[in-house]
């Protein structure tokens, strides 16, 4: 049926609601009933209201009122479709050149939220086209795929196609819900201009997708040149971006989730209460956060899953999703797979980009049993971006880094026990200066002057929050951290002279606030150089050569991490040393005496990384055997009291006699061949952990 309707009826919409709601819908009174329905969406643009108000009055009447699919649908005769412009404005020329009567609801629209209005913002511009001409007709195959001609039989207008993941997500499968393959000839799709080719080939991706639809590519028509369509349906999408999914969707997605399920059978059979994180460090410079991959490390040694999806197909990424308790995504396109679902068992964190992040909590807050957004969207702040299409995108960052991780930890997504702000911070600059030198690659010479103000800006951008907001670490959090206990115990004996084995990149060295230190490593994973001063000295040797000819150089130390190769045959060697460059209060900290696992606990790194491909563990931790040093200081060293702080565990040792000495092992033979099963059984006793205030309390009782 085709009506054409006066859009000055406005005021007679209620009393023909009214009119509506009382009529008791039968055969003979269907042309009626739906005469009238046709009236009210024409002037309703946006139809929540009429149907709200028909909803409210079937209640009242008790009656249930069945409209059919038809009411979603609308349908031009002699359609003219173009390819897809879009303006600067962000306005998208092209698609189906609409009439003036058609509603709405049926057009191309975001949210008014997005620029701080209610109305819906309309994108699609009017391009009015006489549809009651005759059309003379070019006698071409109508399941075509590309042609500028004219098209019998009867199409379903699919909407833009974006070449982009989450607009094609968004935007270009919610009105595929209308296509019939008995009833209808194929999909219309309007390519944007820049995405299209006179051999424009779909992605494989985007085949995937329709496949879930069970479309076939021969069904779908890419208008790269303007076509005419005798019959085009126009459905209502059934989500819209940044609106989220109607009401009246759900049951739709039920079904298509139902689908899946089935299409996703063998591949979720070894997936159960999954832990993902959909990152983008891997491509940090089309859109990241910096220092992203600082927390994405810590992540990964809670159990959880990286997701890059540009290494899975749609059907397996959906495997995960559905298989997932806990999700945790750096604002992108990638969550958008929650278009294909209904509903998901899982709790969901977005870390956000952008501080208007409003386009995704529509399309995930009431699809999942939790969702937040970490730290808040007034956390984010995007730094800048290149005026050039061939450089890198913008770059964000946190304001206050902190509140991301205060957020996963208040709402159970993870522990990040070991989280220091300054690591994320070093990580975070790498970031910059990355994301700045790519762009100085792109950028003309009369350009280069932009990369200096951007440098200057985010120097200039974290100072000033490093002075309010950077610095809100609870105190409590300090002990929690290695340097933290470190500085903790520095301050019971009054350290000025630090010795630590095994320092790596220099997180933890280069945060101990005292006075003289000594750093010894084989391969130092950083620029000694930048941190080199009189009273701090950088060694690149082993332990071994530090002790033979270097340690009796320097005066006793009252302080001494040591963290070095992950045996107990050199640890426990490095102990035995470092006794000779102490004195009666000298501090211990020996770190990975608590393995967490059995593959963990290995002396071979190599075999610890074979066990864990084996069991599948994620936790890429590896301890070694350290443990047993605890029981080798135990039965051979009475002189030295011992005690384990908790969370991750690391073994604290002092000068002071233990009461009721009695060896336990008495070889060190013995002492070598105990297993991580062992370890276990002596959790209660030997490797008790005790309260961190406990134990800085009983060291300073003791040193009195």
């Amino acid at each position: 049926m085709n009506y054409n309707f006066n859009t000055n009826l406005k005021d007679v919409r209620i009393q023909n609601l009214l009119k509506l709601a009382k009529l008791k819908i039968s055969r003979e009174k269907w042309n009626s009933a739906y005469f009238l329905y046709q009236k009210i969406i024409s002037i309703d643009s946006s139809c929540q209201e009429a149907h709200q108000k028909i909803q409210e009055l079937s209640k009242t009447n008790k009656e249930q009122i069945d409209y059919s699919d038809e009411s979603r649908l609308f349908k031009i005769n002699n359609a003219v479709v173009k390819p897809i412009e879009i303006k600067s404005n962000h306005e998208w020329m092209g698609g189906v050149c609409f009439p003036e009567n058609m509603p709405g609801v049926f057009r191309h629209r975001r949210s008014g939220k997005l620029v701080g209005k209610n109305e819906p913002i309309y994108i699609d511009r009017p391009e009015i086209v006489d549809n009651s001409k005759e059309v003379n007709v070019i006698d071409n195959s109508k399941n075509q795929t590309y042609s500028s001609n004219f098209y019998q039989g009867t199409y379903i207008y699919a909407g833009p196609l974006y070449l982009h993941f989450g607009h094609i997500l968004t935007e270009s499968i919610h009105r595929i819900w209308a296509f019939n393959p008995k009833l209808h000839d194929g999909l219309v799709f309007a390519l944007v201009v820049g995405s299209n080719s006179a051999s424009f080939n779909p992605p494989q991706w985007l085949i995937q997708i329709l496949k879930i639809f069970n479309i076939s590519l021969e069904k779908c028509i890419f208008v790269i040149d303007n076509c005419t369509f005798k019959n085009l349906i126009i459905p209502e999408p059934g989500s819209e971006l940044s609106v989220g999914v109607k009401e009246w969707y759900c049951s739709y997605l039920e079904r298509l989730q139902q689908r899946i399920l089935e299409m996703t059978n063998q591949l979720r059979k070894e997936k159960q209460d999954l832990k993902l994180f959909f990152g983008r460090s891997h491509i940090l410079l089309r859109g990241g956060v910096a220092g992203e991959k600082y927390l994405e490390n810590f992540l990964l040694n809670e159990g959880y899953v990286s997701i890059q999806p540009e290494n899975y197909n749609i059907l397996e990424q959906l495997s995960y999703l559905i298989s997932a308790k806990k999700i945790i995504f750096v604002e992108g396109s990638a969550i958008y797979l929650l278009e294909f679902l209904s509903y998901l068992e899982a709790d969901i964190v977005c870390i956000p980009r952008r501080g208007n992040n409003v386009n995704f909590s529509p399309h995930i807050y009431n699809k999942c049993s939790n969702y937040i957004i970490a730290g808040g969207v007034d956390n984010a702040m995007r730094l800048g971006a290149y005026n050039t299409k061939d450089a890198p995108y913008s770059i964000s960052i946190a304001k206050n880094p902190f509140q991301i991780v205060k957020s996963l930890r208040n709402h159970n997504f993870a522990i990040l026990e070991n989280w220091r702000e300054d690591d994320f911070l070093a990580q975070e600059n790498s970031d910059i200066m990355s994301y700045i030198n790519r762009g100085s690659n792109f950028l003309k010479n009369q350009n280069q002057v932009y990369c200096l103000a951007l440098k200057e800006k985010y120097l200039k951008m974290r100072t000033t929050l490093n002075s309010t907001s950077i610095t809100t670490t609870v105190e409590s959090q300090d002990v929690k951290t290695r340097d933290g206990r470190l500085n903790r115990l520095g301050t019971i004996n009054k350290s000025s002279r630090y010795l630590e084995i095994g320092v790596s990149e220099g997180h933890t060295f280069n945060a101990i606030n005292i006075k003289s230190k000594v750093a010894v490593d084989p391969k130092f994973q950083f620029n000694t150089g930048e941190y080199t001063t009189e009273n701090i000295n950088f060694f690149e040797i082993t332990s071994d050569d530090f002790f033979r000819h270097h340690a009796r150089k320097y005066a006793p130390f009252d302080l001494i991490y040591l963290d070095g190769l992950h045996t107990f045959e050199q640890s426990f060697r490095d102990f035995c040393a470092s006794i000779g460059c102490s004195h009666l209060k000298t501090i211990w900290l020996i770190d990975d005496t608590f393995p967490g696992s059995y593959a963990q606990a290995q002396s071979s790194h190599q075999r610890c990384i074979s066990l864990k491909k084996v069991s599948s563990e994620k936790n890429k931790s590896w301890m070694g055997d350290v443990f047993k040093v605890v029981a080798a200081i135990h039965d051979f060293f009475p002189q030295y009291s011992f005690a384990h702080f908790p969370n991750h565990g690391q073994t604290v040792v002092w000068h002071k006699w233990r009461e009721n000495f009695m060896p336990k092992w008495n070889s060190l033979e013995v002492i070598s061949r105990l297993e991580y099963s062992d370890f276990v059984e002596l959790q209660s006793s030997l490797f008790n952990r005790e309260p961190y205030e406990e134990i800085f309390e009983l060291i300073k009782k003791d040193f009195i």
